[in-house]
């Protein structure tokens, strides 16, 4: 695994993410499910040390990924379609003792900007993150990350493999998966913290202004 160019943090709290196996797996598949329409869930993990270009490096480890079964899904948006799964999801993570450190979603090509957060994303973060706060789960205060898994279908003239594999991609990660010999999937996925910029108290979530930071998105290689 390479070394990449702009991946050095500029605040200690904004680690770079590495997402593990099993996460990988599910993020991937979860977006190929619902293709064309957007996929989302929570992300589940911890400040972890992983190596990476044989250097020990403190990263964010997305541990779990929890894909949400009850969502309104179109090309261009999701939203929480049962609003009390919703909350009953939170809660069960909460009395089960699972921190939550953000969410994923799906771009389906050539919907909601594609290959970056959009203002809407943004504001649904934030109504997410007040509502995990009032169950409990109070990390997502700090800042959020929200991995953006951008797909795009792509069909064949000629037969190929049916195969995956990644490319680097600067910060982003490339992934490429034939799941027919004549179908295939273009898949980017990159990390962003989004983070308050004000304190908390003075008005409500919702109102406050949050920023954006992209991070440096890894995986292990081998998917043993």
């Amino acid at each position: 695994m390479g070394k990449r160019r702009g991946a050095k943090k500029e605040y200690h709290f904004y680690r770079d993410v590495f997402i593990e196996r099993r996460s990988f797996r599910t993020l991937i598949t979860s977006a190929i499910e619902v293709y064309n329409r957007e996929t989302n869930g929570a992300l589940l993990g911890r400040n972890a040390v992983r190596e990476i270009s044989g250097e020990k490096t403190e990263v964010v480890s997305v541990k779990e990924v929890y894909p949400f079964q009850t969502e309104k899904r179109t090309p261009s948006r999701v939203v929480h379609g049962n609003i009390s799964a919703f909350k009953r999801t939170l809660r069960a993570f909460e009395s089960l003792g699972t921190e939550i450190i953000g969410g994923y979603h799906s771009h389906p090509y050539p919907y909601g900007g594609f290959v970056h957060l959009s203002k809407d994303d943004v504001e649904s973060i934030k109504e997410d993150v007040e509502s995990m706060a009032k169950v409990g789960q109070k990390r997502v205060l700090k800042g959020w990350i929200e991995i953006l898994i951008s797909i795009r279908g792509k069909d064949y003239v000629k037969p190929h493999r049916t195969e995956w594999y990644i490319c680097d991609y600067v910060k982003k990660l490339r992934v490429r998966v034939r799941t027919r010999v004549k179908r295939g999937y273009d898949i980017l996925i990159s990390a962003y913290w989004v983070y308050p910029k004000e304190n908390y108290g003075k008005k409500p979530i919702k109102k406050m202004k949050f920023g954006v930071k992209e991070v440096a998105v890894y995986v292990p290689w081998i998917l043993e």
